[in-house]
């Protein structure tokens, strides 16, 4: 706290008066009730009495701010000393001109009181003077946090960023002790510190707001979610509103707040709450100016979502781009190799009516439709997941299992695996091509499908699904991917074996960044394949940020 408050400071002022008005009053009771005696005693109990007027005035915050209580105080204090000291000299004299005066600090009092009052009025007319030229100072200040947050706002691209900078220019500026912005979505429930300046960081970390019923959404800042207008409080300890807060109001000397909605069009981001350490500071002018502030920032978060959402179509683009590149590869090699195998035993059955010949092409028709059912698949896979449902992950991994897995396999789930957030059918082709490749690679037979139920030739492999701090992880037992090839096994086309389309890993890529997950491509406690995802958002901890 900075100085002496208005109330503290006025309530000591008029404390004062009070005592000098029942002294003054027991003093004019005493006397004769004759009119020249009555008048001078009448006087200075006037005189107390106006200085008590003033004093409740100025605990109330009238006359002037906070911030000049010290300098009334002085001038009152200087006032009553000169005047005592005068009162003081005359006494003396007239006592040493024989003039006995029994009560001789009596004067002294009264000369005191008139000093003290004079004082304290001249301290009022003083403390205007420097309040309507700091107001003058202060209006030039604002306009130039106006000026320099709009600068700030157009050079920043990052909304944290422009959030932290908002607070520091606005806490620089005199009348304010601190300040925070709140972010807001529609339909949240509370609002908590974005980025803030002027107090320790315990006490923005402590901070909810609600924009419910509750007490805490009645506030100002609940007010300015609801109503998207700004909300001053003059006074916080005079507004039943703000009571929640008054006891850390009270610490940090706090008298006075905006909360300033920053919004654009018919959206709110959020609010500025900005704090004075003296009442009645927002005044109309400074309204206009905050809220025109929180309607620019409105805007430069408009702008920076925009400016977000379409470098994220970009990238889109971009990864849609390269999977064409990769299509189009696939589709002039790979696709034309069946292609041209079919059309020439197609020619030699025509030639020779061998039906062996029809099997070959049936093998390359197959081929390609396995092919081109993949490339869909990846296709598919390569688009932002935007709905995540809350699905227990075993319950997924058992459905893939039943899919892709095989009578010389093993699956093996570790450990609980928990809920993730994700979209389930593409979980689910993202483990299905997981443990398909663990099948394929960990036996001599081919990959099977959906209906195969063929015993594998090799030695049986164990697939093991366990849970991770930062999601989970798929790995197996068998002769795992050499060091020098686990950079490329995700790109499209690549396969160790010839039967395979090489786009099983690839698709296991692009479902997970798809879901803003990242895949980690290592060996496993048994020599095999581990491949772990990792930024899973799961029910049991925090959501993880994508």
């Amino acid at each position: 706290m900075r100085g002496v408050s208005a109330r503290k400071g006025g309530g000591a002022v008029a404390g004062v008066g009070v005592l000098l008005s029942l002294f003054h009053l027991e003093k004019v009771l005493a006397i004769p009730s004759t009119p020249p005696e009555l008048a001078i005693e009448l006087f200075p109990l006037v005189l107390s009495v106006s200085m008590t007027v003033v004093g409740a005035a100025m605990a109330r915050g009238r006359f002037a701010g906070r911030q000049f209580v010290e300098r009334m105080l002085a001038w009152m204090g200087v006032g009553a000393v000169a005047l005592s000291i005068l009162g003081g000299w005359t006494v003396a004299g007239a006592v040493l001109r024989g003039f006995p005066l029994p009560w001789a600090f009596v004067p002294i009092l009264n000369a005191a009181t008139a000093g003290a009052l004079i004082g304290l009025l001249v301290g009022v007319y003083d403390a205007r003077s420097q309040e309507h030229q700091q107001s003058l100072e202060e209006a030039n200040r604002i306009n130039d946090t106006l000026r320099i947050a709009t600068q700030e706002l157009v050079g920043n691209s990052e909304r944290g960023a422009l959030e932290q900078a908002v607070c520091d220019r606005l806490t620089e500026s005199d009348p304010y002790d601190a300040a925070w912005v709140g972010r807001y979505e529609e339909g949240d429930s509370h609002v908590r510190p974005a980025a803030w300046a002027g107090f320790e960081d315990a006490y923005f970390d402590s901070l909810e707001i609600t924009v419910n019923d509750d007490p805490s959404g009645q506030g100002a800042g609940g007010r300015a979610i609801k109503t998207g207008e700004i909300q001053c409080i003059p006074d916080v300890f005079a507004d039943p509103t703000m009571e929640p807060w008054w006891e850390q109001f009270e610490a940090r000397g706090v008298e006075s707040l905006a909360v300033v909605p920053i919004s654009d069009d018919d959206s709110v981001y959020g609010f500025v709450s900005i704090y004075a350490d003296r009442q009645n500071v927002f005044d109309e002018r400074e309204r206009e100016v905050l809220s025109e502030l929180g309607e620019t920032i409105g805007h430069a978060v408009a702008s920076i979502e925009t400016h977000e959402r379409l470098a994220e179509r970009e990238r889109e683009l971009e990864r849609q781009n390269e999977r064409l590149e990769e299509f189009a590869g696939v589709v002039s090699h790979d696709l034309r190799n069946p292609l041209n195998v079919a059309e020439g035993f197609l020619e030699l059955a025509r030639e020779e009516g061998d039906e062996q010949h029809f099997a070959r092409v049936e093998d390359a028709l197959g081929r390609m439709d396995e092919l081109i059912e993949d490339l869909l698949t990846l296709a598919r896979q390569g688009a932002a997941v935007d709905a995540f449902d809350d699905v227990p992950l075993a319950d997924v991994v058992e459905a893939a299992w039943e899919t892709a897995g095989s009578s010389a396999a093993t699956l093996r789930i570790a450990d609980e695996l928990g809920t993730v957030a994700c979209d389930q059918s593409r979980l689910r082709e993202l483990l299905e091509n997981l443990f398909g490749n663990s099948v394929e690679h960990g036996s001599t037979s081919s990959r099977p499908g959906a209906d195969d139920s063929v015993e594998h030739a090799g030695p049986e492999v164990t697939v093991t699904v366990r849970r991770t701090d930062a999601g989970f992880a798929v790995e197996d037992d068998g002769p795992g991917i050499p060091a020098d090839e686990r950079e490329t096994v995700f790109e499209a086309g690549h396969s160790t074996n010839a039967e395979g389309t090489g786009f099983g890993l690839n698709i296991v890529r692009s479902v997970a960044e798809a879901h803003g997950w990242s895949v980690s491509l290592g060996e496993s406690p048994d020599g095999g394949v581990r491949f772990e995802f990792s930024g899973v958002e799961t029910v049991e901890s925090e959501p993880v940020a994508r």
